[in-house]
């Protein structure tokens, strides 16, 4: 492609992507409803202890930390540096879905390439939802945005986040040792990628 960093600047967008099990929209300012900042935190809130023993960050986050975190990801998709998905479970009765978690995706547009991390709330763990949100994105990574690599770094003791990584034909390709200092631990990361070429 001759000009990647103006075209991906120009395609850049947390598009709505739809699957089966659930619907992944772009976190939003002072959205309403399931997407809404205190609706988030409140999921945040009943799930604290669960997502703490993987997401450090998790431990000291108010409502006030979280509307930052939303805002730098609306700025980062302006500036097409990365983005931030809601993802929620569809339901018949509902429309919009019922929240569940976020995927999000750190771009590196020099190199063509992305790095992704995600979390669900405990009640909507064990049910794919990971998964097929994990799918949608890589689609719309190598089809829409045309990147070329997709990595995630997993806890060595987060099973479950490196099974998701696997289901969704991300190759291991080693450790990142010490990577991240978690509830005072320094703990080592796997790190999974997946090339557009693995995939088309």
């Amino acid at each position: 492609m001759e000009n990647f960093d103006d075209f991906f600047t120009e395609t850049f967008e947390t598009a709505t992507l739809k699957g089966n099990l659930v619907t992944l929209r772009g976190v939003r300012e002072n959205a309403p409803g399931e997407a809404s900042a205190e609706n988030i935190f409140k999921a945040i809130e009943g799930s604290r202890d669960f997502l703490t023993e993987h997401l450090p960050w998790i431990q000291e986050t108010d409502i006030f930390d979280l509307k930052k975190r939303i805002r730098s990801w609306v700025l980062n998709e302006r500036f097409g540096q990365g983005g931030c998905w809601l993802i929620f479970k569809n339901t018949p009765n509902s429309e919009e879905g019922v929240f569940a978690g976020s995927i999000m995706m750190e771009v590196n547009v020099r190199n063509h390439s992305a790095t992704l991390s995600y979390w669900l709330a405990k009640p909507f763990t064990g049910q794919g939802l990971m998964t097929e949100s994990v799918k949608l994105i890589v689609k719309f990574a190598f089809e829409q945005l045309k990147l070329n690599r997709l990595e995630l770094l997993v806890s060595v003791l987060n099973g479950k986040s490196a099974a998701v990584a696997a289901r969704c034909g991300f190759m291991e390709e080693g450790i990142n040792r010490d990577y991240e200092l978690i509830n005072g631990k320094f703990v080592d990361h796997r790190r999974f990628s997946l090339l557009a070429r693995d995939v088309y």
